[in-house]
């Protein structure tokens, strides 16, 4: 509001004029509140004297005058009538004067609507906080509200600071999520009022209730016009000092009261700002109550207490009984919690009417005298005299002049900050009725009742109602003025037999049995409660006890319907259930819960209570009970058995009996149980401990029936178990899947348990036969002793667990299995097992062999031989030894040397025969005695061939599954081999000597062969018994060669020489060392060394790698890469940490830096030392080294730069070229000048590096027939004058016959300079310099490609490479364009028409491929097809236009263009390529002045036509224009075309740019616009987010279609959302969706084909058979039927699985029957 500005001095002021005795009426004074009172300069206009006359003559006026009380309170109470008699008497004249004089001092004697005008001023106290505002009560129980706006300027500077995005609805709106039930309306208000408060400061930090604070109106919706008024009256106000404090210097004395807001906290009080310029106030902090809690932007109402200089102290003390203002400078000094004194002149039964300060009219009402009869008025109060009193209203009356409400009332004028109304209500709450009550008074708005000796009420004119005596009245509380300090009340006979007076009085949990029905939608019931007095919501969780689909279908508006009140929010909306489980609890032992209380009480008694499942998580679920409630059910509390999910035990808004477990009233949580009785669950547990699986027989009940599974239960238990198809006999599983269907519910079973899990307390059943027989006899093996027992004859009867590649698993029960080896499975190893056999199937196995160290066995399904085997050799014979002299195993002990046969050479060892009963092995170590003994280190074992009789010692065995050495003397025992060795040393001794960790010590050399590669490790065999370690920093004295893998350089088996370093025999492990000196030294570098190094940090720019020793190189970029063309961190990703081998290059001894160089031979980038090793002319790669203002530095190699200046840094301009080149990016240049190191200069002009350099032709390179690109020169009447590109000012002349095909008659129509041709060379004169061209298309058709076009070809490929370097999007209009070229260089292009330009930006294409790229918009297709149609009618006119010579090549200039235009106005793809034009001479702005003439030009009939010329606009503004100039296109693209269609192509634009951000803005702005009647908008939605990785956000767009679109569109919806989800998302929730589709609407034949294709996309067998079978059972028709049946067929045709195709042959063989029988039948 903006503060009312001081009046004008009047010219002439009454006290002025002679006749100033007579008392000046209210309009001279106060004609106009806004006029100032004083003159310029701040002086008051009225000295302290003249204010004392004035006072003291209007007192004068006032005891002399002849006006009586009666006429003043006749004339203030209602209107005067007019007299019979027409005589008049001069004392009646007199009267009606002075009656005139006292109208003008009209008063406004209540506060209501009508009467706060804007401006008005008023003292209130904060009755509540909330986290936006605050609601101000003032007199007569009126409430305003101050917004956080509206607090003060120190306040308004913390808002300011805050997060501009605190408000974002749809950032918060991406957090919510949508629950298959909704809760609660009262939960959203709740997020709703969090959301509007974030990051927002807490009011109550800095007010408190009870407060006293003066307030100015600045709205009031009351006083709107009609037409904009609210349902809805609201005042709103604003506390800032600067406003509320119409005060000047002379005003700010002792006892004012100001308004203050607090600027800063200091060390003795605050600073304060009272909105007085010049003036800062101060509050010390003896002066303020809990002066800690005080906050900057705080304000409250102060009471000056001294002014000095520009400084003025304040306190919160009221209680000076003397203290009151007795002047003031003008009108506009007088401000609400001033003490004034009242000048009585008249009393009347309303109260006291009178002047302040002589000036303004004031009124007293009865109500703040306390005194409500007229005659004690005037026994107590004197006309004429003072009566102190408090301002507590300053408004504005009918005539715009300025009027007070005052008060007596002690606790207004000590303005103690306590709130009457907490005490009170207290007392007398809302709603209590009182029988007798006295009238004490009345006025002209309200009835004032004695409830009791020391309480009032106030009854509004409007509450009084017909009554029929006034002595003793009954009344209801309906609340409490704490301003006013009265009750207010009410008599009306409506209200008194009323049962509750608000929502908020109703209890919770209360029965409502008429609830009548007003609404019925998917967010809910709308109901009528009391006969009408109140309305109610019903949630959609709450409408029934089952989901209903359609609840409008049971629900019928008007009719009636029973609940029970749910909640009540804070708001006081009513939420009911109608839930028959909530509504009907008749049970004694259930109690409601709505609090804490009766949630203390309820778990004391251990009672039960009642609870709806709200929502899901993974550890449990959220429960709600009455009055908002909530508390958690975990998993564990869930049942008595292991629940992993809570949704497959219970379903959301399923009303469920719980008892309390844990109470935590502090935080708000509970804890509940859904086990209820113990003595039940303890019976099961026991009954599923004495189940002894593939033993117990039990009898079972059958509950229920899946297709593939029999659901039983124990009778006296009630634990469950579960018969698979498969377990129903040992037959088939076609005839158990027959048997299956003959089960009834309720029929009784015995079979055998199988298996069991105590801890979901559920067990497997079999009916297998042959399982129960070998139960009874107790023969099924159930451990691992049992199948010890039993001969390898002995039939083993179980069933196939699983099948892998392994072989098949039979298990004898659920936890005791064996495996079958597929060889011992089936006769063939050609025979798939998985075909042959399946899940359950019966079989009979024969113990094969056993391991009693794992306690596992193989089984095999081949019946056993019974007959002896002859062949087979008893004893310790040999078999065909290689040694003719060891005729016994015994022989082979160790020590003796014996002849072996080589049957394998591995890398690392021999693989020996013996006999065929007998193997070897020779370890690689076992070979050589010394390093200097093997002839080739790389491959040790090369010598020896296969087949190779040799003599070898046996040294000890070899155990095959450890690799371990055993040097034990013993016979060669399963599982192992003999170890034998070659060494010369071995052969020779007679003892045998292996080498082991304790014969080594620091220091010996030893031979070491790689036996295995670890990490940054080789793992080497000393000997049998001893291995050895040696780091990759380690194996030679130059590292590693250039290879990039050790395995390369040291393959398995490579031997090497090495020295012990240190001995670990923990572990039993030797570390070793290939080189010389153990240590490298700073000094022991030298250049050109290769070092062994490791990667331990990989920069941007260089390589970091560690020497050993502490010794730290760099190998800066050049030297780190072999292509330069590949990022560093990218060449070495993953690299760290890896041993590499470098190469020194030099060393700085000084700082003790090494440059190292990891480049190999075989680099692609080659290296450049010195300036010498490049020419002019060499094409060069470098990396950017620094950017300057006059050009870019190259890195050539580390210690060679270059320079390009800007001029050769592209062949276009680059506006801001600078964002083209970072450091360290990849670019290829040409040498220009390379004089000396410093001194290289390249280019990178993609001509020059990849043309000649500025090798330029001149007149004697052109050659006849060349074609070249050239630009108009100049153009005369006898033709045109072409310059030639590539060419030093080489210019020909086209004659005007050469031009085309058909002579044009005027060519400067045609042709304007700077138009881009191309030109055909005729004939060449060098010596003249004079050249002959030709323009005709022609020319171009006929002529084989020259040089010249193999040139521009190179270029352009040049061209491509160059613009393929990123440019880190750089928003330069040069760099868009020549990524969008980049983007359509693999585009077709356009031939259609003969329109393709060399610029690659097609714009016709791109509107195809927008337009097919949205398959599922209904629309789009349609439009697509139109397309077609249009290219049809292209093709046409193309040919037509062929019958025109010059029309026969491709457009080449604007002149091109533009005759084209004339001869097709209305083509589209012709403008399009005309713009494409354009923008290859960036021309960016010609190109928009293109597309409005095109809009223009064309036919408005050819709507299609004008769309395309949009949708390239579009595409102009996207990729050149700004955000501004693409949103005024697409603007004025709504308003002109199909609006929905611009926005799906807008969004196609935005996709095919990356411009994700707007693309997701544009879906929500497009689907809240057209999303109610558009199903395509939902589904492109649901797609863009799914392939952008958010899954989850496209799940909550499918809630929000449902809720926008009509249910006629539901169905189609939610298939393509469900297939959506099968194509790119979940197959999961694809099944879901369409399992909820084929629920509501099973009859739909068509989505049930759909979900077929689905899954059949989804490749698994197992669901679509399952499908299948639902479908095909279901009740079709026979050619549905058929159909399916095909399908399917075709199907497991697919999968090659012929026994289920016959089993498809079956069914449809079954169907065909069955319902010839049923026609038969009818």
């Amino acid at each position: 509001m903006v503060p009312p500005t001081k009046r004008k001095r009047d010219e002439e002021f009454p006290l002025a004029r002679e006749d100033a005795t007579q008392q000046p009426t209210a309009s001279s004074l106060m004609r106009n509140t806004e006029e100032v009172s004083f003159p310029r300069g701040g002086s008051s206009a009225l000295t302290p004297l003249e204010l004392k006359q004035v006072a003291n003559e209007a007192a004068n006026d006032v005891l002399f005058g002849k006006e009586t009380s009666t006429d003043v309170a006749e004339s203030t109470t209602r209107p005067k009538k007019k007299k019979k008699t027409g005589k008049k008497s001069k004392k009646d004249t007199e009267e009606k004067t002075e009656e005139e004089d006292e109208e003008t001092l009209s008063v406004v004697q209540h506060v209501n609507f009508k009467t706060l005008k804007i401006g008005s001023l008023v003292l209130g106290q904060i009755s509540e906080i909330s986290k936006t505002d605050m609601c101000i009560s003032f007199t007569d129980g009126l409430s305003g509200y101050v917004n956080l706006t509206h607090i003060s300027a120190p306040f308004m500077t913390i808002l300011e600071e805050l997060d501009d995005d605190m408000d974002d609805d749809d950032e918060l709106e991406k957090k919510k999520t949508d629950e298959e039930y909704d809760s609660s309306d009262d939960e959203e208000e709740k997020e709703k009022a969090t959301k509007d408060s974030i990051g927002l400061p807490s009011l109550e930090n800095y007010f408190k209730v009870g407060q006293w604070l003066r307030c100015s109106v600045i709205s009031n919706t009351a006083l709107l016009p009609k037409d904009k008024k609210n349902k809805k009256k609201k005042i709103e106000l604003s506390i800032e000092p600067s406003v509320v404090n119409t005060l000047t210097e002379e005003d700010i004395v002792r006892s004012a009261s100001v308004q203050c807001a607090v600027k800063s906290i200091e060390d003795h009080g605050a600073m304060l700002d009272i909105g007085i310029d010049g003036f800062t106030g101060f509050i010390s902090k003896k002066d303020y109550p809990e002066f800690e809690k005080l906050l900057p932007g705080a304000v409250f109402l102060g009471n000056v207490t001294k002014k000095s200089d520009r400084t003025v102290t304040i306190n919160l003390d009221f209680s000076d009984k003397k203290a009151k203002i007795t002047h003031i400078s003008s009108v506009d000094a007088v401000v609400p919690g001033q003490v004034v004194d009242l000048l009585c002149q008249t009393i009347t039964n309303n109260g006291i009417v009178g002047k302040t300060f002589g000036l303004v009219p004031s009124f007293i009402s009865t109500a703040h005298l306390r005194v409500f009869k007229e005659e004690e008025l005037k026994h107590n109060f004197a006309v004429g005299s003072n009566i102190p009193c408090r301002i507590i209203a300053v408004l504005i009356n009918k005539e715009n002049d300025k009027t007070l409400l005052l008060s007596t009332l002690p606790h207004i004028k000590s303005l103690k900050n306590v709130l009457g109304e907490v005490e009170n209500l207290t007392a007398f709450p809302i709603g209590h009725l009182i029988d007798s009550c006295t009238v004490k008074g009345r006025d002209s708005d309200y009835l004032y009742l004695a409830m009791d000796d020391d309480r009032v009420g106030e009854v509004h004119s409007s509450r009084i109602g017909e009554l029929e005596k006034f002595d003793k009245l009954k009344a209801r509380v309906l609340g409490f003025n704490s301003i006013d300090n009265l009750y207010e009340l009410s008599t009306d006979p409506e209200i008194l037999k009323l049962k509750y007076l608000r929502s908020k009085d109703i209890p919770i949990g209360e029965v409502l049995p008429n609830c009548e029905i007003t609404a019925v939608s998917s967010k809910g019931i709308e109901l009528k409660i009391f006969n009408g007095q109140f309305k109610a919501i019903v949630p959609p969780m709450h409408i029934s006890d089952t989901r209903l689909v359609y609840p409008e279908r049971k629900f019928k508006i008007g009719s009636k319907v029973k609940g029970r009140v749910l909640n009540i929010n804070n708001r006081g909306l009513i939420y009911v259930t109608l839930k028959k489980t909530l509504v009907n609890i008749e049970d004694d032992d259930i109690q409601l819960l709505s609090n804490f209380a009766i949630a203390k009480e309820i778990q004391e008694k251990n009672q039960k209570t009642v609870a709806t499942v709200t929502a899901f998580r993974p550890s449990g679920c959220i429960v709600a009970f009455f009055g908002g409630m909530t508390a958690f059910l975990p998993n564990a509390e869930i049942s008595e058995v292991f629940v992993r999910k809570p949704e497959e035990h219970l379903r959301l808004g399923q009303t469920i009996v719980v008892k309390l477990l844990k109470i935590d009233q502090e935080n708000a949580r509970m804890l509940v149980t859904c086990k209820i009785s113990n003595d039940q669950a303890e019976k099961k547990k026991e009954t599923i401990e004495k189940l002894i699986p593939g033993r117990s027989m039990v009898k079972v009940n059958v509950v229920e029936k899946t297709k593939d599974s029999v659901i039983v239960e124990l009778p006296e238990t009630s634990l469950r178990g579960v018969i698979y198809v498969g377990h129903l006999s040992d037959a088939r599983i076609e005839q158990n899947r027959a048997a299956i269907k003959k089960i009834a519910i309720g029929s009784e079973l015995k079979g055998l348990v199988i298996d069991k899990d105590a801890r979901t307390q559920v067990f497997n059943l079999s009916l297998k036969q042959s399982l129960i027989k070998d139960a009874k006899n107790e023969v099924s093996p159930l451990t691992y002793a049992d199948i010890k027992s039993k001969s390898k004859t002995t039939p083993l009867h179980g069933y196939i667990k699983s099948i892998s590649n392994k072989g098949l698993f039979v298990a004898f029960n659920g936890k005791f299995v064996g495996l079958v080896l597929p060889s011992y499975a089936v006769e063939s190893r050609d025979v798939d097992i998985s075909k042959t056999f399946y899940i359950n199937q019966s079989v009979t196995a024969y113990l094969l062999r056993s391991d009693d160290d794992n306690e596992r066995f193989l089984l095999t399904l081949r019946t056993p031989s019974t007959k002896d085997d002859s062949s087979k050799v008893t004893g310790t014979e040999t078999l065909k030894p290689i040694d003719p002299a060891m005729k016994d195993l015994k022989d082979f002990t160790t020590g003796k040397v014996v002849k072996v046969q080589i049957k394998g050479i591995k890398k690392n060892q021999l693989n020996v025969v013996l006999a065929d009963n007998l193997h070897g092995r020779i370890d690689i170590a076992e070979v050589f005695d010394s390093f200097s003994d093997i002839k080739n280190a790389t491959h040790p074992l090369i010598d020896f061939k296969k087949g190779n009789i040799i003599d070898a010692k046996i040294i000890g065995t070899h155990d095959i599954k450890s690799h371990r050495f055993l040097p034990i003397s013993h016979h060669a025992v399963k599982g192992s081999v003999l170890e034998l060795s070659l060494k010369p040393s071995q052969m020779r001794s007679k003892d045998i000597k292996t080498l082991s960790i304790s014969d080594v010590a620091v220091g010996d050399e030893l031979t070491g062969f790689v036996n295995n590669y670890g990490s940054n490790t080789l793992w080497l065999t000393v000997s049998p018994t001893l291995k050895a370690k040696i780091s990759l920093f380690d194996l030679a004295e130059d590292g590693l060669k250039s290879s990039e893998k050790v395995e390369d350089n040291f393959p398995l088996g490579c031997a090497l020489p090495v020295k012990v370093t240190s001995i670990d025999t923990e572990h039993g492990v030797v570390n070793v060392t290939g080189r010389s000196h153990t240590e490298i030294s700073f000094e022991s570098l030298k250049v050109g060394d290769n070092v062994p190094s490791r990667i331990i940090k990989i920069a941007d720019s260089y390589v970091l790698l560690d020497l050993g020793n502490k010794i730290h190189g760099i190998a800066f970029i050049t030297d780190a890469l072999d292509d330069f063309s590949v990022p560093l961190k990218e060449a070495y990703k993953g690299m760290e940490n890896d041993i590499v081998s470098a190469k020194i290059v030099s060393i700085d001894a000084e700082n003790k830096k090494v440059n190292l160089s990891l480049r190999t031979e075989s680099a692609k980038t080659p290296s450049i030392s010195s300036h010498t090793d490049i020419s002019q002319g060499d094409v060069v790669h470098g990396l950017v080294k620094s950017i300057s203002d006059k050009g870019i530095f190259v890195y050539l190699s580390r210690s060679i730069n270059a320079f390009v200046p800007v001029s050769k840094l592209s062949d276009t301009y680059l506006k801001d070229w600078k964002k083209f080149f970072k450091p360290m990016q990849y670019v290829i240049g040409k040498v220009v000048n390379a004089e000396e190191d410093s001194r290289i200069l390249l280019t990178l002009r993609e001509s020059e590096v990849n043309g000649d350099l500025k090798i330029l032709k001149n007149y004697d390179d052109i050659k006849v027939n060349e074609i070249y690109n050239g630009s108009v020169k100049n153009v005369t009447d006898f033709g045109v004058f072409v310059k030639l590109d590539n060419t030093v000012n080489v210019t020909g002349l086209a004659h005007n016959s050469e031009i085309a095909d058909q002579k044009p008659e005027d060519l400067a129509s045609l042709f304007g300079v700077g138009d881009r041709v191309k030109a055909y060379v005729l004939k060449v004169n060098p010596e003249k310099k004079q050249l002959s061209l030709s323009l005709k298309a022609s020319r171009f058709g006929n002529t084989n490609e020259s040089k010249v076009e193999e040139k521009e070809t190179v270029d352009a490929d040049g061209d491509e490479i160059m613009e393929a370097v990123d440019y880190n999007n750089a928003p330069s209009d040069n760099e868009n364009e020549t990524e969008e070229i980049l983007e359509t260089v693999s585009k077709p292009k356009i031939s259609t028409d003969g329109l393709s330009l060399s610029t690659g930006f097609d714009w016709t294409a791109s509107i195809l491929d927008q337009a097919q790229a949205e398959e599922s918009s209904e629309e789009d297709e349609d439009f697509t097809e139109t397309k077609r149609n249009r290219h049809k009618k292209r093709k046409q006119t193309i040919v037509e236009d062929k019958t025109i010579d010059i029309n026969t090549r491709a457009p080449e200039s604007v002149a091109d263009f533009e005759r084209l235009i004339i001869g097709n106005p209305n083509s589209s793809v012709i403008w399009m390529n005309y713009m494409a034009f354009q923008l290859q001479l960036s021309e960016i702005e010609k190109a928009r002045e293109l597309a409005e003439r095109a809009l223009k030009t064309i036919n408005f009939r050819e709507e299609s036509e004008k769309q395309n010329i949009w949708m390239a606009m579009l595409n102009l503004e996207n990729t050149f224009g700004s955000d501004e100039t693409l949103e005024d296109v697409f603007k004025r693209a709504c308003q002109y075309m199909d609006s929905f269609t611009m926005h799906n192509r807008l969004l196609s634009i935005y996709q095919m740019s990356g411009k994700i951000d707007k693309a997701a803005e544009l879906f929500k702005i497009t689907a809240k616009k057209f999303g109610s009647e558009n199903v395509s908008i939902w589904v492109s939605w649901g797609d863009f987010l799914t392939s952008h990785g958010k899954a989850q956000e496209a799940r909550g767009i499918l809630s929000n279609a449902l809720k926008a679109l009509p249910k006629r569109d539901h169905i189609e919806v939610v298939r393509k959302f469900a297939q959506l989800e099968f194509a790119k998302g979940d197959p999961e929730g694809g099944r879901s969706l369409f399992e909820g589709l084929i629920a509501d609407a099973p009859k739909r034949i068509d989505i049930w084909n759909v979900y077929l294709d689905q899954e059949i996309k989804a490749n698994e067998k197992k669901k679509v058979e399952d499908l299948f079978e639902r479908v095909v059972s279901r009740k079709i028709t026979r050619k549905q039927a058929k159909f399916f049946f095909n399908k399917w067929l075709e199907f497991e045709e697919s999968q090659n699985d012929n026994k289920v195709m016959e089993y498809v042959k079956a069914k449809a063989t079954e169907y065909v029957s069955n319902h010839t029988k049923e026609d038969e039948a009818e």
